[in-house]
This record gives structure tokens, sequence and C-alpha cells, in this order.
């Protein structure tokens, strides 16, 4: 049994669960099956998430294949998965600081251009930006709706899956 952090009592009670992973900046991420530890004295959780790098890029490959636009905080959560802070992402893609943060913007949200977005989205999946990311398009069908992505992802066999 391990000992709480934050009180020191010895007496955690421990399973797993479904977990909704808020922390990693998206609304709708719920990870399956989780080892969550409960301390009965002072109520501490503690949530045990493997894997994490190769969650943070599942749920961002997953990203890039949602048909819709993408909402400020999966933009948000793209530019971190690429370790990029917004200035790097405004020089990358030669636009101000302030635009980028219009694009992330929940309140005063200014939808990324198309061009931008593909961009952003072949960055993920290729690693480096491709020469003609107008030729895919088409491929990914972008609509105008800005819908959240709701996600369901489970730990199983080592990796990273989305289980819906």
């Amino acid at each position: 049994m391990m000992n709480c952090f934050d009180c020191g009592k010895d007496k955690l009670s421990e399973g797993k669960e479904n977990y909704r992973y808020m922390e990693s900046g998206l609304p709708n991420v719920l990870l399956r099956d989780i080892l969550v530890r409960r301390c009965p004295d002072c109520g501490a959780e503690f949530v045990s998430i493997p894997a994490i790098e190769d969650l943070h890029r599942t749920i961002a490959m997953i990203l890039v294949d949602k048909s819709g636009k993408l909402t400020p905080s999966e933009i948000r959560f793209m530019r971190k998965s690429l370790g990029w802070s917004g200035s790097d992402l405004a020089r990358k893609f030669h636009v101000s600081p302030s635009q980028v943060s219009r694009w992330e913007s929940e309140s005063s949200h200014q939808p990324m251009g198309k061009a931008n977005e593909l961009l952003l989205r072949a960055a993920i999946a290729y690693g480096q930006k491709i020469d003609n990311y107008m030729d895919h398009a088409e491929e990914l069908k972008l609509t105008k709706d800005s819908a959240p992505l709701i996600l369901t992802l489970s730990h199983t066999g080592g990796e990273w899956a989305n289980a819906a």
C-alpha cells in the first residue's frame, strides 16, 4: 500500500476506472480503466496514466484525421504536442502571435484558415512541412463545423488506441 502524498496516511484505496483527462486541455477525452488511488482521510486523488507521451501522440493523430474544423482547444493541444510555443507557431506559419492567440481563444475565437489548418495537421502527421498541403484538402474534407471531438481511449497491449 502506498502513502498519501498530501496527508501521509497509508490507507489509499485503488481501483481501475474511467477517467476524464482534463489535464490534456481538451474537454472531451475519456481514458478507460485507469488506475486511480484515493485517500479516505483527506480525499486526495492520484491518477496513474501509462505511456503519457504515446497517449498525447495518439490524441494528436486522431485530431489530424478529424473531419470538421479544429476547435481552439484542439489547435492549442496540437501546437503543444509539437513542442511549440505560440510564438513558434506564429513564426513557422508566417502569422502574428496575436493571430495564433485568436485561433486558440475560446472567447474571441477566429477560425484557422483551411491552408493553415492543413499545415498544422501535416506537421503532426508527417513531423514536417509537406510541399503542397493544398493537395490534401480533399482528403481531409474539412467542413465549417467546429464541434469538439469526443474521444474515448484505452491503453491495452502497451499502446493507446481509440476505443470508440
